[in-house]
C-alpha cells in the first residue's frame, strides 16, 4: 500500500470523525482564505503527460461540485484581498485563480465557472497571447512524451546520435537542449516550423495536434470574452519571465499590464509570479508598479498578517485526492 493510500485513508477517518467540519467553522477558519491554484484543464490528454500541470475536465468539475457543497464563498480576487486585510472575510471564503491564460481555460474551465456561479482570475502572460502558437518549450517535452518512442532522431538540430526518451528525465534533458538550441540562434519566430520537424521525427501529425490549440494560450479575442463574462485578467509578465534586473524585470510588468489594458480596458493590479519563481528584490519593484498583491506556489491559506506580495496558493493538479481537498477547504492542519 502506498504512502499516499495511507494518508488519504487517515484524512478520510479524520473528515468521518468531524473534524474537517468543526475547522472549516474555526475562527481560524474564518481568517484565513484558501486561494486556489491551476493551470491547465486537459483538452485531451495532457494529464497523461504532466499530471501537475493538467487536470482532467470530470475531475475539476468535481471540484467545483465540492465547492458548492462545502458552502464556499468563492470571491473575486480583489474583493477577497480588502477583506481579508479588514478582517471582514465570509465563512469558508475561497478564490480561484488559473496562471498563463491557456485555451484550455476559455474551452473548458470558463463554462464550468459560469455554471456554478464562480468568479475566478487568470494570471495571463501576454506574449503568446499576441503571437498565438504552441508554447515551444512544453511542445517539445509533449511530442517527446506523445511519440512514445524509448530514443529519437534530430539530425536538424544538430544532434548526430539517437536521444533517448525513455522516460520524464531523459525527456526533460532533450527539451532543454532543444530550447537552447533556438535561444542560441534567436530563431523563436521558427519555433512552429521546429515543433512541426519534432512532430515528423516523432511519427506524429503536428496538423492536428496545432489545431487542438493544446499548449496555446488565448487569443485577445478570447480574453476580451473573458474579461467581459467578468473573468479577472492580472499580471503574469509579458514573457513568463522574472529577470534579477530592475530594469528588465519591470520592463516585463510594463508590457504585460499595456497588453492587459488593450485588451481589456482594465488595469491590472494583481500578479503570480511565473513559475513560482520569487525573489524579495522584487518587492519594491512591484510596489513602485502599484501591485495589490502577488501570488506564490508556496502551499498554504493567506492570513491578514500575510506579506502580501507573497501570498500562498494551494496547487491542485490530478494527483490531488478529493479528501485532500476537503482538507484544504477546511483549513485542517494536522
Amino acid at each position: 500500500m502506498s504512502l499516499r493510500t495511507l494518508r488519504n485513508g487517515a484524512l478520510g477517518v479524520l473528515r468521518s470523525a468531524g473534524l474537517f467540519s468543526r475547522s472549516a467553522d474555526s475562527p481560524s477558519r474564518r481568517e484565513r482564505l484558501l486561494i486556489l491554484c491551476y493551470h491547465g484543464i486537459a483538452l485531451e490528454d495532457e494529464e497523461r503527460w504532466r499530471g501537475h500541470l493538467y487536470i482532467p475536465l470530470p475531475q475539476f468539475r468535481k471540484r467545483m461540485e465540492q465547492l458548492r457543497a462545502f458552502g464556499a464563498n468563492v470571491l473575486p480576487l480583489g474583493e477577497a484581498m480588502e477583506r481579508l486585510r479588514k478582517h471582514s472575510l465570509p465563512p469558508r471564503s475561497v478564490v480561484i485563480t488559473f496562471d498563463d491564460g491557456f485555451y484550455d481555460f476559455h474551452r473548458h474551465a470558463a463554462p464550468l465557472l459560469r455554471e456554478f456561479g464562480f468568479p475566478a482570475t487568470v494570471y495571463l502572460t501576454t506574449y503568446y497571447c499576441r503571437n498565438p502558437r504552441p508554447l515551444f518549450n512544453l511542445m517539445a517535452d509533449y511530442l517527446l512524451w506523445k511519440s512514445g518512442l524509448e530514443q529519437i532522431e534530430l539530425a536538424g538540430f544538430g544532434f548526430t546520435e539517437p536521444l533517448p526518451i525513455a522516460n520524464p528525465q531523459e525527456r526533460q534533458k532533450v527539451t532543454q537542449q532543444l530550447v537552447k538550441w533556438v535561444a542560441d540562434r534567436q530563431c523563436n519566430h521558427e519555433e512552429d516550423a521546429l515543433a512541426q520537424q519534432i512532430a515528423e521525427a516523432a511519427g506524429l501529425d503536428y496538423s492536428s495536434i496545432r489545431a487542438s490549440r493544446k499548449l496555446q494560450l488565448m487569443n485577445p479575442e478570447e480574453v476580451v470574452e473573458m474579461h467581459r463574462s467578468g473573468i479577472g485578467i492580472e499580471l503574469h509578465t509579458h514573457r513568463h519571465r522574472t529577470p534579477r534586473d530592475r530594469e528588465l524585470f519591470v520592463r516585463e510588468i510594463r508590457d504585460n499590464s499595456m497588453c492587459i489594458e488593450e485588451m481589456t480596458g482594465a488595469h491590472p493590479t494583481h500578479f503570480c509570479y511565473p513559475s513560482g519563481d520569487y525573489d524579495r528584490v522584487f518587492f519594491p519593484w512591484l510596489s513602485d508598479f502599484g501591485v495589490d498583491s502577488a501570488t506564490t506556489c508556496q502551499g498554504g491559506l493567506a492570513a491578514a498578517q500575510s506579506e502580501p506580495l507573497l501570498l500562498p496558493r494551494m496547487l491542485d493538479d490530478s494527483f490531488v485526492s478529493e479528501v485532500q481537498f476537503d482538507r484544504w477547504l477546511s483549513g485542517f492542519r494536522l
